[in-house]
């Protein structure tokens, strides 16, 4: 390993050959070969072979390139010393490409986070590919200049600026976790290359009037095919839950006489996870609620560790199926402009607070931060006109 701290880190300047020559010796350390050298700091580079002929013969061109590099200059030697580091192929290995360290990142914010499978697709994988086309190369041989031609090419391809902050965003948490686990500069070159995109201001989601609401509800009751969703669609526009929310409440999750349900976890296309913030809550319930889950409990006899509302055949309710047959086809017969499901959730915080609920307590019964509820909804919550009539 490197002495004096990571690679890369409290590094002087580049001295030019001229100042001094630089001299490699060859130590044996515990029966390994390892090179040392000073370019300014005390340096010590592994050669990762056993002292023996053919490991000195290893370690004496190891230590030519080394002062090579040096005399040629600060184009050729590699500060970082990444570039004399023994390369494996095992899976800690040293040397790394930018599309694989991406892929390896994508696996493991999977599997720490459980991402949903369509975040992945779409958020992560198309990031994987963008670089496999544009920087298909050794991960620690990326710098800022090749970050800056990366984002050229995702501004040519006319990606949104969202799209393109949340790109760098990503790749540079992808590089910082990469640091942790492969020999990577530390100098991160994706670092505050999102700060540069502002994304274009988006008009807020269009909540549903309160006869919308009503119309929307009747018609799923009335629907012989798309019936069964109607309690769904109802508590979602009473209780504010996100979708996964819903699709995943369990019998087991509703308090005595259903005053209350525990929201601690999602289920979105077919995988159960925590909730978006990562945080539970307890939310009250309405009285018809209450009485739409006493009428459905004496109907289906559940067991405790039922979903609440199930497909007609089982199983969670995905919302790429519910999405574009059951939703699409009410609202075109209510005559009602299209918004995802998610404005049930939106329509149901906008007249909460409309009617003048506590930001902070409906902030807490939602599962939204306070500060993020007042920034998207504080159009809602003043209601009077501001401006002077003249």
């Amino acid at each position: 390993m490197v002495e004096g701290g990571s690679w890369g880190e409290n590094l002087p300047p580049f001295l030019p050959p001229s100042f001094f020559l630089m001299k490699v010796t060859i130590e044996s350390f515990r029966g390994k070969l390892r090179l040392r050298f000073d370019d300014g700091n005390r340096r010590c580079v592994p050669i990762g072979v056993a002292d023996s002929p053919i490991g000195r013969s290893l370690a004496l061109s190891k230590k030519a390139q080394i002062e090579l590099d040096w005399q040629l200059g600060a184009e050729h030697y590699d500060q970082t010393l990444v570039k004399y580091l023994p390369r494996t192929l095992s899976k800690a290995a040293t040397e790394i490409s930018a599309p694989e360290l991406f892929d390896r990142f994508t696996k493991h914010q999977t599997k720490a986070k459980g991402l949903a499978p369509s975040s992945v697709k779409n958020r992560y994988r198309s990031i994987t590919s963008a670089l496999r086309k544009h920087l298909d190369k050794p991960a620690h041989q990326i710098g800022r200049r090749e970050a800056e031609f990366f984002a050229a090419e995702c501004e040519a391809k006319k990606l949104s600026g969202h799209t393109i902050k949340e790109r760098f965003w990503l790749l540079a948490s992808a590089w910082a976790w990469g640091v942790k686990h492969y020999h990577l500069p530390t100098d991160n070159p994706w670092a505050g290359m999102a700060d540069r995109f502002k994304p274009s201001p988006k008009q807020a989601v269009k909540p549903f009037t309160v006869k919308e609401l009503q119309a929307i509800k009747a018609a799923f009751a009335d629907h012989p095919r798309y019936c069964h969703y109607s309690d769904f669609v109802s508590f979602m526009a009473n209780t504010g839950c996100r979708f996964g929310e819903a699709a995943g409440l369990k019998w087991k999750h509703l308090g005595a006489d259903y005053l209350t349900t525990w929201i601690g976890e999602s289920c979105s296309r077919g995988v159960r996870r925590s909730t978006k913030t990562g945080k539970a809550r307890t939310i009250l319930l309405s009285p018809s609620v209450q009485r739409m889950l006493v009428a459905r409990f004496e109907r289906l006899q559940p067991k405790p560790d039922d979903l609440v509302f199930p497909r007609p055949k089982g199983g969670a309710i995905d919302d790429q199926n519910f999405r574009p047959r059951a939703w699409k086809q009410i609202l075109e017969k209510c005559s009602i402009e299209y918004r995802r499901p998610y404005a049930l959730r939106h329509s149901a915080i906008s007249h909460a607070l409309a009617n003048g609920a506590n930001p902070i307590a409906i902030a807490e019964q939602t599962g939204h931060s306070p500060k993020v509820l007042l920034e998207t909804y504080a159009h809602v919550i003043a209601k009077e006109y501001l401006f002077l009539e003249v």
